[in-house]
């Protein structure tokens, strides 16, 4: 049988989760109907208790105005006033004691046993409330000519005039007050009290809480602000079911059960109920470990077999026959084996490969806590890998930095040796944590240096290269007009192509020596005067320049010059430079001859040189490499003319665009920015 079907079985069998539902109901169900009778109890209860106070106190009220006597008598007849007074305290059970106070506050007999008085004189409280209002009060605690605290209740005496006599005030027994208390709630097992206005006990069913400061309690602040009520609520570190009432005396009756006495019979229920269900559970768990044997056993092997693996200890293998069974537990089984032996190997390769990597490496938890650190780590900073986990960056010796907030840096450090090395640190987050990764790169940055030193030497050798190229083209002019400027010579002295050859001749020495000039003074920034250009006249110049080459070549070139066209502001002999090196390269593909069109146009944003040639064209895998210092298709070229050309166009803001196709010609389009000066400088 499946362990599924098992296990369902056995559960239903046991029924644990509809017993314990069914526990709960009747437990809670019980507990309110209780809770509900109670706090109907405690209402009635307090709805008697303020009846019967209102009831005694109003017969107090009476017992004092028989004492006082009759309104129409004309001044107080102190012996029957005394006479009176002893025989209301002595049929009633409330009346502690009576005194009698003139209008200037003086005792004038205390009864029951000091007839004329103490000869004191004594500051009633409440003494000016009774003579402007009239009629009686009742009090809270107040201190009576004893100095003991005491409940009082007072009214005036006056006759035909109107004119108040005295008070009379009579002292209410609080063990009284008290047992009315304690005769209806002490039974149930349950408390009530009484406070007044300010909060302080006037009786109790616990005689040791009169006379104490309730006002802290929250039930009594509820009195204080005129509530009335039932509610759950804690009393001397007990739940209790509480009701209160606020009476017009400004007095304050609660009247409460402990939940622990109120729902002991509950307790005893629940009590009974349990026992009896873990009697039942009892049995069935017997029945079930009796019967399941073959399930807890494999469970538990399992378990500690995980155990075994999540501590990293190499767990013993399970039993052949757990591994053999085909139910659940043979599925699982397999499938725990197979998932420690692949994170076994997972782990393995993650230690491989960070103990493999040429790098110091750190990883820190969500503490700032170092949790491990590779064989790199330990050999750079010379510690041992036992002694950096659980420590901090600062905590250990001889580490070049502490702080992770930056997440990459490069800092100068000693080792033990006294060599200083150049330490490169980065930080990352991997889950809740940080892994920090150092690299010498102290021979890093030493081949940098010999890098940018080759780099200074190859620009130098560019110069001198670039050099050479740019004096190639003007001394094959002079070589040119030198000859022909001979033959003019000696067939006809006086023939116009002399001065025209001379002047082509000192014109080309000139431009040689403003280029070496340049070269030469390259280090020193020498910056040429920028002046304002005519396109199209510059391009004449070059042309001029060209025209022998061409007419051998069997060249003609076709001008396309929209008018009018805007000047720009460049170095002229630079921009000559450029020019000249394209149509020389177009003219050197144009080895059969053909035509080069030059067109030369602008708008409001720029303005643009195109010069097309009908040469054999560049292949398309070389387009991307003609900018770059020394490539070159020619048999003799140094492979420095575009790039010189590219350089100057960008120093003057602008661009150097070519198109070709093979067999079909070149297009090398010049773009020279307007609405900007070039920064040609």
């Amino acid at each position: 049988m499946k362990i599924t079907r098992k296990f369902l079985i056995l559960f239903l069998a046991v029924l644990f989760v509809p017993a314990l539902g069914i526990h709960q109901g009747v437990v809670q169900y019980t507990r309110h109907v209780m809770q509900s009778n109670i706090i109907s109890q405690n209402e009635s209860i307090t709805e008697l208790i303020v009846k019967r106070l209102s009831t005694e106190i109003g017969g107090v009220v009476l017992q004092l105005q028989l004492v006082a006597g009759v309104p129409d008598e004309t001044r107080p007849q102190l012996d029957v006033m005394y006479e009176r007074a002893k025989l209301a305290i002595s049929n009633s059970t409330i009346i502690h004691s009576i005194y009698y106070l003139d209008a200037d506050k003086n005792m004038v007999f205390e009864a029951p046993f000091h007839p004329e008085g103490r000869g004191v004189k004594y500051d009633y409280p409440k003494f000016d409330h009774v003579r402007w209002s009239y009629t009686y009060v009742v009090t809270g605690l107040v201190t009576n000519p004893q100095g003991e605290g005491a409940i009082t209740v007072a009214i005036p005496v006056f006759y035909e005039d109107r004119r108040l006599q005295g008070v009379l005030v009579a002292e209410l027994s609080g063990n009284y007050l008290s047992n009315i208390l304690r005769n209806t709630s002490v039974t149930r097992g349950g408390f009530s009290f009484l406070v007044d206005g300010e909060g302080r006990v006037i009786a109790s069913t616990d005689e040791a809480d009169r006379g104490s400061d309730f006002s802290g309690e929250p039930i009594v602040r509820r009195l204080q602000r005129g509530d009335s009520g039932s509610i759950r609520e804690s009393h001397r570190g007990q739940p209790s079911l509480m009701t209160y009432q606020t009476m017009r005396e400004n007095w304050g009756l609660v009247v409460g059960v402990p939940e622990e006495v109120a729902f002991a019979p509950l307790k005893t229920l629940s009590q009974a109920l349990t026992y009896s269900y873990l009697g039942f559970f009892g049995l069935i768990v017997v029945l079930i470990l009796f019967t399941s044997r073959t399930l807890l056993l494999p469970i538990l092997r399992l378990t500690h077999f995980v155990r075994q693996f999540r501590g990293d200890s190499v767990p013993k293998p399970l039993p052949p026959s757990m591994m053999k069974q085909r139910d659940e537990i043979g599925d699982l089984s397999r499938t725990v084996t197979e998932m420690a032996a692949r994170i076994g190997r997972q782990h393995r390769f993650l230690q491989d490969i960070i103990e493999g990597i040429p790098y110091a490496l750190a990883t820190l938890n969500g503490d700032g806590v170092i949790t491990h650190v590779n064989r790199k780590w330990a050999n750079l900073f010379d510690l041992k890998a036992e002694d950096a986990k659980g420590k901090r960056l600062g905590e250990l010796p001889g580490l070049p930095f502490t702080s992770l907030e930056r997440p990459e840096q490069e800092l100068a450090w000693t080792d033990r040796n006294g060599q200083t090395r150049i330490l490169k640190v980065v930080n990352a987050p991997f889950q809740d944590g940080i892994v920090t990764i150092v690299q010498d790169i102290s021979q890093l940055k030493m081949w940098e240096a010999q890098a940018a030193q080759s780099e200074k030497l190859a620009i130098i050798g560019q110069i001198s290269t670039g050099i050479a190229h740019e004096l190639k083209n003007p001394l094959a002019v002079l070589a040119s007009s030198s000859e022909l400027l001979l033959e003019e010579i000696e067939t006809n002295r006086d023939s116009e192509w002399v001065a025209t050859l001379a002047k082509d001749i000192d014109e080309e020495i000139r431009r040689m020596t403003q280029v070496v000039n340049e070269f030469l003074s390259f280090a020193r920034a020498r910056r040429e005067e920028i002046a304002d250009v005519e396109l199209d006249q510059l391009m004449e110049r070059v042309l001029n320049l060209t025209r022998i080459k061409r007419d051998e070549l069997g060249i003609r070139v076709v001008r396309e010059y929209h008018t009018p066209l805007p000047a720009i502001r460049g170095k002229p002999n630079k921009l000559i430079q450029v020019f000249l090196n394209v149509l020389l390269n177009s003219m050197e593909s144009m080895k059969d001859g053909g035509t080069i069109t030059i067109r030369i146009a602008a708008d409001e944003e720029e303005a643009r040189v195109e010069i097309r040639d009908e040469g054999c064209g560049i292949p398309e895998e070389h387009l991307q490499w003609l900018f770059n210092p020394f490539f070159t298709t020619k048999d003799r070229g140094t492979g420095l003319g575009l790039t010189i050309a590219r350089d100057i166009m960008q120093e003057h803001g602008g661009s150097l665009e070519i198109e070709s196709r093979v067999r079909q010609g070149t297009l090398v389009r010049c773009r020279f920015p307007l609405r900007r000066r070039q920064a040609a400088g």
